[in-house]
C-alpha cells in the first residue's frame, strides 16, 4: 500500500510538472507572439471606394509608415464598397484577426444613429484618432450672401426655397448641428443631398442650389480657382493658409459650433493587448514624422492625434451625433 501511494505521488508530482511546462509553453508562445508582432502581411482596410477620404487616410498611413521605415512588413491597402458593408466584414471577418486594421470616421457613428449598421464604436478595438477634417460652407463667387449670417437669416425667413447641398452623411451631420444651434428647424431646409462634395458643388456652381455643406479638402481646387467662397468654417480657431486664415469659423461668425469629421484606425474586437500596444506606439511615433506632417499639410488636415482616452472620446461622439439625427428626424427608432 505504502509503494502504491508513492508511485501515485510521483505520478501526481509528474503530471503537475508536465501542466505546468504546457502552461509555460503557451505562455512563451503568446510572449513571443507579442515580441515577433505584426510578423506577417497587414491588411489595411479603407472601408469605401478609391479615392475616397477613407482610402486616403490609409494611403498617407501607409506612406509615412514605408518612407519611415516604421512598419517592417508589407501592407496592403483593401478598399471596400462602402462604410455599411465594410463595417460588417470588419465584424463579421475580421474580428479576431490581428494582422488587419481599418479606417474609420464619424460615418460609422452616424450608420448606427440612423440604423444603417448595427455595428458601432464598441464592435472593434478603436486604436488611435489620426486627422480631423474640418467644414466650411461654400457659396459661388457672385452670390449675394456675404457672411454666414446673411445665408442664415434668409434660412429662417424662406427654409423651403432654393436648397442647400451636400453630402448625404458627414456634411448632413455639420449642416444639422451648425443650422440647429443657429435656431433653425432644419427639418423644413430644403437639402439636395448628392454622393460627395465634388457632386454637390456642380449644383451650386450651376445655380441650382444657393451654398454648400463641405469638407473643406474635398473641393478645395474650386476655392483656389475662384469658383467657390467660403463663408466660414468649422474648427474652433481659424485655419492656416493664404486661402483660408481670413475666414471666420462659426463661433466668430455668431454660431456657437465646432464640427470636424474625425478619422481613426481600429482593429477587430479581438485583437490582443500587445498588438493594441504596438499600433498606438507606432502611430505616435509617426504623427509626429516629416512624412506625415507633409500629409497634414496636403491634405489640410487638423493634426490631432489621440490613444489614451480614445473609447471615451467615442462614447461621447456617439451622444452628440444621435442628437443631430435625431434632430434631422433620421434615426433608426423614427424609421419604425
Amino acid at each position: 500500500m505504502k509503494a502504491f501511494r508513492n508511485r501515485e505521488y510521483r505520478l501526481w508530482i509528474v503530471t503537475a510538472l508536465l501542466l505546468a511546462g504546457i502552461g509555460m509553453g503557451t505562455a512563451g508562445s503568446a510572449l513571443a507572439a507579442g515580441q515577433d508582432y505584426p510578423g506577417k502581411t497587414m491588411l489595411m482596410i479603407a472601408p469605401s471606394k478609391p479615392g475616397s477620404g477613407f482610402d486616403t487616410t490609409m494611403r498617407a498611413v501607409v506612406t509615412a509608415l514605408t518612407q519611415e521605415k516604421l512598419v517592417q512588413v508589407p501592407m496592403t491597402v483593401m478598399n471596400m464598397a462602402g462604410s455599411v458593408p465594410g463595417t460588417a466584414q470588419i465584424v463579421l471577418r475580421y474580428s479576431n484577426d490581428p494582422n488587419m486594421i481599418a479606417v474609420m470616421s464619424t460615418t460609422g457613428s452616424l450608420n448606427y444613429a440612423t440604423g444603417l449598421s448595427p455595428y458601432y464604436h464598441k464592435d472593434w478595438r478603436p486604436i488611435a484618432r489620426l486627422i480631423s477634417a474640418y467644414y466650411g460652407i461654400f457659396v459661388r463667387q457672385d452670390s449675394p450672401y456675404k457672411t454666414l449670417g446673411d445665408l442664415i437669416k434668409d434660412l429662417k425667413s424662406n427654409p423651403g426655397g432654393t436648397p442647400l447641398s451636400g453630402g448625404y452623411s458627414d456634411d448632413r451631420l455639420c449642416y444639422g448641428a451648425l443650422f440647429s444651434k443657429a435656431g433653425i428647424d432644419i427639418t423644413k431646409i430644403n437639402y439636395a443631398a448628392f454622393a460627395g462634395g465634388v457632386e454637390s458643388a456642380g449644383v451650386v456652381l450651376e445655380g441650382s442650389a444657393k451654398a454648400l455643406v463641405s469638407t473643406i479638402d474635398d473641393v478645395m481646387g474650386l476655392l483656389e480657382s475662384k469658383q467657390l467662397r467660403l463663408l466660414a468654417v468649422s474648427p474652433g480657431k481659424r485655419m492656416e493658409g493664404p486661402l483660408l486664415k481670413d475666414i471666420p469659423t462659426f463661433r466668430e461668425a455668431g454660431v456657437d459650433v465646432e464640427w470636424d469629421n474625425f478619422r481613426y484606425i481600429l482593429g477587430g474586437k479581438g485583437m490582443p493587448d500587445h498588438a493594441v500596444k504596438y499600433w498606438r506606439e507606432t502611430l505616435g511615433k509617426m504623427v509626429k514624422t516629416p512624412t506625415w506632417q507633409d500629409m497634414i499639410k496636403k491634405y489640410r488636415w487638423g493634426d490631432s492625434f489621440l490613444a489614451e482616452g480614445i473609447d471615451k472620446f467615442l462614447d461621447e461622439k456617439q451622444v452628440v451625433i444621435t442628437d443631430v439625427v435625431k434632430k434631422l428626424g433620421m434615426d433608426k427608432k423614427q424609421k419604425k
